[in-house]
């Protein structure tokens, strides 16, 4: 999820792949790592003229010139195509090379992954912190008498024969683990935030979810003493004070939650935390304390926001309960992501208007971002046992695992060579609705929050059916002719393009407004605001010698760029409150008013959002640059002579004053020049 104050950039180094590393380190073996992410990144930097035909060339001309005689990768699902196409690579050009998987995805799909892909020499899996440290020293072959055959955990070869041995035991003391060697990681001077695994496990069973497997739910945390101790060091050698606690169940416990916030409240260090949580192991108090402590994103994974879907997936969460945890946080200021699954097998029409709904209700609350994803069937969970034999491959990815759009045509190939390697690329057939319809459904209401804000929002108060609005729209849609024909291809999606939002817009205006809306005059004004987002508004470019930062009588004001004024003819302020409350749109009263705002802000529109009195308004629209501030409080005698005793000249200083606090406009030390920015030539006073 993304998180302020780092929100422009999330990238984080591998964590798990720098645990083992530093692990080796305490043996006296310092290996190179390679990450992958930040490769690709240099590899789209690259240009046109010396990048290489694909990532793949491009990582091998990379790590080939580097020394090794062994070659490990940590795997998930979502890339594990392309990590193999890279040891094959490599085993091809260097067939002595000892190739390792571990991870998550290597773990659950060893046998098949050893049987599909003779390249592939060991697997270590599970926790690897004791087990990896015994296969290299298996392999050293400097006089050890360790056998293969006694290193718990892995999956090797013996000649023709795949041997799997017994899975090694968890580390069950989380502290004695040594912090990641984060400074193997060339990148670690640019990252914004840093992970720390605090804890493993979860005592949960939901039937989904792969955590439970690769842990075999062995639940642990780390210390709080030890947490803040790495959180020190982190802090102190990288000067990031950002952590991202890797964990997905961090509250479970707690007695040691609250011990660990109050030994970070009394430690005379600021820190920035998130973490991963159920919210039925929060409650207001804790949450309070938490955000006291520095806790600035919670991961909450709802799921589905169907009650009879909480109880088929064994997630059992109190749906009512989830809400007002989610608000609780929303009101302490934490960025809250709230994350729901569709397309289950059992999901009925009515399941899925009741996640459609919960995810559209998200929108009342600033803090917090509603996330949708298809379900997708990860190895060694108990959906994926017992649909393992029905899975299709319909080419709908799900972005649950952190898919793309599209595959490359070498990964399909094996994609669809090896489903049982491969089982989150492919889909469980959905009983009630096609996949197809889940996934239109998925990226109407996650685009629509791109370019919306309230819109949806009205209408689901409005109307009370989110999902009816969504099928009404598909069919006006469909009637109009627009071309949706890239929904399911690989290109841009049709919800994610500008030409969504304008079709959206007249739909409401049109369709929805006359033949569905309760509160008519709200859905037109609520159209009218989000419109003027959308609207594609050319400025003119400001040429100015000088731009002040200090307001005085001789200096010439001029609106901002980017500046909206809109006159609505209902009260805003009770409109923007009966949405956060719930409250009956048609109670709404009628009032004339105008409004600013900034086009830059339009994620804060609520905060942004300026009333303008009569007064305000019309000195904004005598800011055309070629007045003074002076000229304008002189030219106010027109205006009322007196406002409560108060001269109009001061009135008009002091409101003048407060546009540009406000941002509303901005000062020059000449007269402006406005320049078309299509034709490059000046424009008029006034234009």
């Amino acid at each position: 999820m993304t998180l302020d104050p780092y929100q422009e950039d999330t990238r984080m180094p591998p964590l798990g792949v720098l645990s083992l590393a530093a692990v080796l380190c305490e043996m006296g073996i310092t290996p190179q790592v390679v990450n992958l992410n930040e490769l690709f990144i240099d590899f789209l930097k690259c240009n046109r003229d010396e990048k290489p035909v694909d990532f793949l060339t491009f990582i091998v001309e990379h790590i080939e010139s580097l020394p090794f005689d062994v070659l490990s990768f940590s795997t998930i699902c979502s890339s594990y195509p392309l990590t193999l196409r890279i040891a094959k690579e490599f085993k091809k050009f260097n067939p002595g090379v000892k190739t390792i998987l571990g991870g998550p995805q290597a773990s659950v799909v060893d046998i098949p992954t050893m049987k599909a892909f003779p390249f592939i020499d060991f697997i270590v899996r599970g926790e690897a912190e004791d087990t990896f440290p015994l296969l290299l020293e298996a392999l050293s072959g400097s006089g050890s008498s360790l056998k293969l055959e006694t290193v718990p955990g892995i999956t090797f070869r013996k000649g023709t024969e795949i041997i799997r041995n017994p899975n090694a035991q968890p580390v069950l003391d989380l502290d004695s683990l040594p912090l990641p060697a984060y400074h193997l990681d060339p990148g670690i001077k640019k990252y914004k935030v840093i992970p720390l695994e605090v804890g493993r496990g979860c005592p949960f069973n939901c039937t989904f979810c792969s955590t439970s497997e690769f842990f075999n739910r062995k639940f642990r945390l780390k210390s709080p003493q030890k947490i803040i101790e790495q959180m020190k060091i982190i802090k102190d050698e990288y000067g990031i004070s950002n952590i991202n606690f890797n964990h997905d169940n961090f509250t479970a416990n707690r007695k040691k939650v609250v011990e660990f916030c109050e030994i970070l409240i009394n430690c005379g260090e600021t820190f920035f935390w998130s973490c991963s949580a159920r919210t039925d192991q929060v409650d207001d108090e804790l949450i309070a304390l938490m955000a006291k402590a520095g806790c600035k994103g919670i991961f909450f994974g709802v799921e589905t926001g169907s009650a009879r879907l909480q109880q088929v997936i064994n997630k059992k969460l109190n749906l009512s309960d989830a809400v007002m945890r989610i608000q609780c946080a929303n009101q302490h200021g934490i960025k809250t992501a709230a994350a729901l699954i569709t397309a289950f097998p059992e999901e009925t029409k009515d399941d899925l208007r009741s996640t459609i709904n919960f995810f559209v209700d998200m929108f009342r609350f600033k803090n917090v971002e509603p996330q949708l994803s298809l379900l997708a069937p990860l190895a060694g969970t108990q959906i994926h046992s017992m649909y393992q034999d029905k899975l299709i491959l319909d080419y709908i990815y799900s972005d649950m695992s952190y898919q793309g759009w599209e595959q490359d045509p070498v990964d399909i190939e094996m994609i669809q060579a090896n489903p049982e390697v491969f089982p989150n690329f492919y889909s469980i057939p959905t009983s009630y609705m096609d996949r197809s319809y889940f996934k239109e459904v998925r990226d109407f209401v996650t685009y629509i929050q791109v370019w919306f804000h309230w819109l949806p929002l009205a209408f689901l108060q409005d109307s009370g059916d989110m999902l009816n609005v969504f099928d009404r729209w598909r069919t006006w849609r469909t009637n109009k002719l627009i071309d949706n024909s890239d929904l399911n291809t690989s290109k841009k999606p049709y919800y994610l393009n500008r030409q969504f939002s304008k079709d959206f817009c007249e739909f409401a205006l049109t369709y929805y407004q006359n033949e569905m809306a309760a509160a008519k005059k709200v859905i037109s004004s609520i159209v009218e605001i989000e419109n003027l987002f959308l609207t594609q508004k050319s400025d003119p470019i400001i040429e100015s010698p000088e731009k002040l930062e200090i307001f005085s009588l001789t200096a010439f004001p001029y609106k901002s760029r980017g500046l909206h004024v809109a006159q609505l003819s209902i009260d805003y302020k009770e409109l923007i409150r009966s949405l956060r409350d719930k409250k009956d749109l048609k109670q709404v009263p009628d009032k004339n008013i105008t409004i600013a705002f900034q086009e830059a802000n339009r994620k804060g529109l609520e905060i942004d959002v300026r009333i303008l009195s009569p007064l305000s308004e019309e000195l904004l629209n005598m800011c055309d640059g070629n007045r003074t501030v002076n000229d304008i409080v002189s030219q106010s005698s027109s205006m009322k002579a007196q406002i409560d005793g108060i001269p109009s000249g001061k009135v008009c200083y002091f409101g003048l004053s407060r546009l540009f606090e406000q941002g509303l406009i901005e000062v020059s030390s000449q007269p402006i020049i406005k320049v078309d920015s299509n034709t490059g030539s000046a424009l008029q006073s006034g234009s």
